[in-house]
């Protein structure tokens, strides 16, 4: 006779399990070995971890999501930083943050935000990097995320104000913008 047990079919990356199956209860025989063992052979990729691109407004947050290609039966890290692309640091557009994100047993996504910050000079919008390395128990698929900080001030314009002065003396008018401006 056969005893059939079903398994079910997962994507998650995990060491051989096992199962037994156990007789008992004989009648008219003796039982010569009571336990059977089924084996059942993992057949998934260990994972591979990938960070994706994101935008936002100046001001707002860059939240990065950094996933994995299937869940794990080991906890999983990574080491990530920010980088400067075009926005920089020294102009304060944007807010450095480094770390390491960990991935808990059959857990597959984890988010890095970064803060930007709102100014009002008109500028193109600008890119930052979040690069992922040091992996554990994985591999590295997309080791860098871009995030762009778009733009949100108008360009400016030029105003003149108006000035009066006793005759002989000289008029100094003042030329000014609404907002500063990365162009001359």
């Amino acid at each position: 006779e056969t005893v059939t047990i079903a398994t079910t079919v997962d994507t998650k990356y995990e060491t051989n399990e096992t199962i037994t199956v156990d007789l008992s209860n004989e009648s008219n025989a003796t039982i010569a070995d009571a336990q059977g063992e089924g084996t059942i052979t993992n057949n998934d990729l260990q994972p591979t971890i990938s960070i994706n691109d994101v935008s936002v407004a100046e001001g707002g947050n860059l939240s990065f999501t950094v996933s994995l290609s299937n869940p794990s039966y080991q906890v999983i890290s990574v080491d990530f930083a920010s980088a400067d692309g075009t926005a920089l640091l020294a102009d304060n557009d944007y807010t450095t943050l480094s770390g390491t994100v960990t991935f808990a047993i059959d857990d597959v996504s984890e988010t890095v935000t970064i803060a930007t910050t709102a100014d009002t000079k008109f500028e193109t919008n600008e890119t930052i990097t979040v690069d992922l390395t040091n992996e554990s128990n994985a591999t590295i698929a997309d080791a860098q995320g871009e995030g762009t900080i778009t733009n949100n001030d108008l360009q400016p314009t030029i105003s003149i104000n108006d000035v009066s002065v006793a005759e002989g003396g000289n008029l100094s008018f003042t030329v000014s913008l609404s907002n500063p401006s990365y162009q001359v």
